[in-house]
């Protein structure tokens, strides 16, 4: 049965959500380059850039991050640069597998994707080229011929390489896209996912998502939902959905069969597991969960918790929004915030954004009730960090969160009702603008609010910027390490 699932979910490739998901995974980590590329840079760079995010796209939400791209590599944006900036593909399946009963497994197959309608700015040839994980060339093939625009947007092009020419192990895929037979200039981006082959990956996945199946229902929903968190990746990576930032589909494997073997033997789920995971934590409701992402601790030590709560997937600050992913993964913000509090021992926990049918006020407050029995903090109270629309969700409901927090961070917007200002005693709250966003008029309004009762003699709520700067919309929080780390400091050392 799940050997059918795996071949349905290869074959809704050609369905319009489906390349919808993998098109908006090729315009995050293109904005991941604009981020990555933004460092160091003056701050009259910063301000250029966020006022190229922000410009209308007409419609290819591609060109603001190009031309941010163009502006932060000093060179013309033209049709060739865009269009490789546009160009994407599919990497299915992400783990090869020889052994496989399902024929499309046994090959690793790259279907090119153009996720917008542009003109191609020449003839248009493609070089598929496979390095393994030293960076040696083991497999290209040349695409060319008669290629137009809807063939790219129908992923009707592409590239398969027979298992049989991989041994296991990691791999890279890179896309070279050539105009009137050019080759990319040093400048233009160029697309690249990593892959894995893996024989018997199929009859490992298949046992382990089918023992979790089976036994979920007999574990606490605390337990339950870790499990599930786990095999929802594993999940992902088995039927050929996009994953996010890049494929790590074994270590996911590795991870679920771990957590099983843990609970057969009556250990907790997550134990002897390393680095950062992404699980899930309860809400309270069915078996809805809140997905999340943090690194494991290196002791049994409390410590003090930053949560993050993202910002949701969007093309434009305004409501256009893609039909897949409903969510964006906490393993985006994660990426961005590199080594945040790992220096000051904090524990830091990345929350999925809202949307996928959830309550989301309500996931997010469950989520940091039932953190602390996994990370453990001492009692102490962690500070919330929200980006735009969890922001929007945690400001409405900040007298919920009130008990449970020590601190809060509001990215993008400040709207804060004036009764819920009246009942914030000391809590300390930090706004964060955004250029150009237009949730961040709220921003001045609340200080000036602020300002007005300081005048009139009333008391005074705890709410202040966490600095002066406006930054791009798309990166307020993970330009803002610095002073949320001096913030952390200061909240976690008063309480």
């Amino acid at each position: 049965m799940i050997a059918v699932l795996m071949l349905s979910g290869f074959s809704r490739s050609q369905g319009p959500v489906y390349r919808e998901r993998w098109g908006y995974l090729h315009l995050e980590q293109l904005r991941a380059q604009v981020f990555d590329e933004m460092a160091g840079r003056p701050q009259e760079d910063i301000a250029k850039v966020a006022s190229l995010l922000a410009a209308p796209d007409g419609g290819v939400p591609f060109r603001p991050v190009a031309n941010a791209l163009g502006f932060l590599r000093e060179v013309e944006v033209d049709g060739a640069f865009l269009l490789r900036c546009s160009l994407g593909l599919f990497v299915l399946p992400e783990v090869v597998d020889a052994d496989s009963t399902v024929a499309t497994c046994r090959s690793a197959n790259f279907p090119l994707y153009l996720p917008v309608v542009l003109p191609l700015p020449g003839a248009v040839s493609i070089e598929v080229i496979v390095r393994d994980h030293e960076g040696r060339q083991v497999w290209s093939k040349l695409l060319d011929g008669d290629i137009g625009v809807s063939d790219l947007r129908l992923s009707q092009v592409k590239a398969s390489v027979p298992s049989a020419e991989l041994p296991d192990g990691a791999y890279t895929v890179e896309l070279r896209t050539m105009i009137d037979g050019e080759p990319p200039r040093d400048h233009d981006p160029v697309t690249r996912w990593a892959f894995h082959v893996m024989r018997g990956y199929q009859a490992r996945a298949e046992k382990a998502l089918a023992i979790a199946v089976t036994d979920r229902s007999d574990y606490a929903p605390l337990v339950r939902a870790q499990l599930d968190g786990l095999s929802t990746e594993v999940s992902r990576a088995f039927t050929g959905q996009a994953f996010a930032v890049r494929s790590d589909a074994v270590r996911e494997l590795e991870m679920l069969e771990q957590c099983l073997t843990n609970l057969a033997e009556e250990r907790a789920p997550l134990a002897g597991l390393t680095g950062r995971i992404s699980t899930a934590m309860p809400v309270g409701q069915g078996d809805l969960v809140q997905p999340c992402t943090f690194r494991l601790p290196s002791d049994d030590s409390p410590h003090p918790m930053v949560v993050f709560a993202s910002g949701s997937p969007a093309y434009d600050m305004g409501s256009r929004r893609p039909a897949a992913p409903l969510m964006r993964s906490s393993k985006w913000l994660s990426r961005e915030l590199g080594d945040f509090g790992v220096d000051e021992g904090w524990h830091v926990v990345c929350c999925d954004s809202a949307g996928g049918g959830r309550p989301y006020a309500k996931a997010l407050l469950a989520t940091i009730q039932a953190l602390p029995e996994v990370l453990k903090t001492g009692g102490q109270k962690p500070l919330l960090v929200c980006d735009r629309e969890s922001a929007a969700v945690v400001a409405l409901h900040l007298a919920k969160f009130q008990p449970h927090i020590s601190g809060v961070v509001l990215c993008g917007v400040g709207a804060i009702a004036a009764n819920t200002v009246g009942q914030l005693g000391d809590l300390p709250i930090r706004l964060v603008e955004l250029a150009h966003y237009p949730a961040s008029a709220s921003i001045p309004r609340m200080l000036a609010f602020v300002d007005s009762l300081e005048q009139a003699g009333d008391q005074v709520p705890n709410i202040s910027p966490l600095h002066d700067r406006a930054e791009p919309w798309l990166f307020g929080l993970s330009r803002s390490v610095t002073e949320l780390a001096a913030f952390a400091s200061q909240v976690f050392g008063e309480r």
